[in-house]
């Protein structure tokens, strides 16, 4: 396979979607084939996530990697050093304003990454027309969702071709929980084992609708004295959502994590107690905040929970109609709805948990679209 570059400003170790997204489909390649080219947010931290994998990791030395030209004057020394021959930019905007410096540097072929950001450049005068200049030097764009791609296609032009390359989920990372391990999991959250408990896990950003589950959880008690919420995230709306749950739902669990191994045995703990996952995404400022996806959706899916998506952007295409519920995530009464219906029929609950696991497995497999990215990556 020829050698690729990945040029990124989003890699771990900083946790984050994109750096996720893009260490696991790195992760999939031959170490010998790839090379990444990333910023230093934490020199220390850096060299010690570096030193554990087995493919070269060449750091800028800065915070961020910008479009600029001492990065370009870099960009083009790695592909001349290593005879790179295609340059894959994990976020196509703005790192692949640089498209056209890789391929006069010699790379013979460019691929630029959406996610679902690139939606609000396009919707701003100058970041659109850098869209077009990204689109123009780029020989592929790869989208996440059928939704960002009808958004984009215009911005990006017709020169690129689209391939549907979202994130995979491996569903041995996200067992179905036995009866005892959720029973395990609530009382370790202080919860008795027969409450129905309502999970969303997710960055506290006011698009995820963390506060519309806090609004609407006083009017689902009325209904299902017992239930339970579990918030689990981190982000700049933790103070705002703490005293929504103080005025709404004193009694329900908002934890904030600033650590990782905390975060991730939260996050373990959270889906295991978790009889639905709720995420009811809206779009915001008039389009610019919107959900690309909602990887979470799947990883919920593939432990076998039931689903209350947003409507938001690409959200809804994570789950279908039996496997999940998507949700008006502006309305308080359009969520209340969705989680009464499930919250209500335990039988429900079951089978859309089968058939979500069925779906995630089937469609979402990190084989599927490793290969996917491979073929890409071998057509020069």
């Amino acid at each position: 396979m020829p050698k690729t570059l990945l040029v990124t400003n989003d890699f771990p170790p900083v946790i984050g979607g994109i750096e996720s997204y893009l260490r696991d489909f790195v992760s999939l390649l031959d170490p010998n084939e790839i090379i990444v080219f990333a910023p230093t947010r934490d020199k220390a931290a850096c060299e010690s996530y570096d030193a554990q994998l087995d493919y070269p990791v060449i750091r800028w030395p800065h915070r961020l990697l910008l479009p600029t030209p001492r990065s370009a004057k870099k960009l083009r020394e790695i592909i001349r050093t290593h005879d790179i021959d295609t340059v894959w930019f994990g976020a196509a905007a703005p790192l692949a304003l640089l498209a056209k410096t890789a391929k006069q540097a010699g790379a013979k072929k460019v691929i630029s990454t959406t996610h679902g950001h690139e939606v609000g450049w396009s919707m701003i005068p100058g970041a659109r027309q850098a869209l077009r200049v990204i689109g123009n030097n780029s020989d592929v764009l790869t989208y996440i969702s059928s939704y960002t791609r009808r958004r984009l296609e215009k911005p990006f032009g017709n020169r690129p071709r689209w391939v549907h390359l979202p994130s995979g989920v491996n569903a041995d990372n996200f067992g179905v929980a036995s009866p005892q391990r959720q029973v395990e999991a609530k009382q370790a959250f202080g919860i008795a084992a027969s409450a129905p408990t309502i999970v969303c896990i997710s960055r506290f950003v006011p698009r995820k609708g963390q506060d519309k589950l806090l609004r609407a959880f006083p009017v689902l008690r009325r209904q299902f004295p017992d239930v339970q919420l579990i918030l689990v995230g981190r982000g700049r709306s933790y103070r705002r959502l703490e005293r929504l749950r103080k005025k709404y739902a004193p009694d329900a669990l908002l934890l904030n994590n600033t650590d990782y191994q905390q975060n991730q045995v939260r996050v373990d703990d959270a889906l295991a107690a978790a009889d639905v996952f709720a995420m009811p995404a809206r779009t915001r400022a008039g389009g610019l905040s919107v959900e690309g996806l909602g990887i979470v959706y799947l990883e919920a899916q593939a432990c076998g929970i039931p689903v209350v998506a947003g409507s938001s952007g690409g959200a809804p295409e994570t789950i279908t109609d039996e496997t999940g519920v998507v949700v008006n995530g502006h309305r308080v009464s359009s969520i209340v709805r969705g989680l009464q219906g499930l919250l209500a029929d335990a039988q429900l609950r079951s089978e859309m948990g089968a058939a979500g696991r069925a779906h995630v497995v089937k469609n979402w497999n990190w084989d599927l679209l490793g290969a996917r990215l491979k073929q890409e990556l071998r057509e020069i």
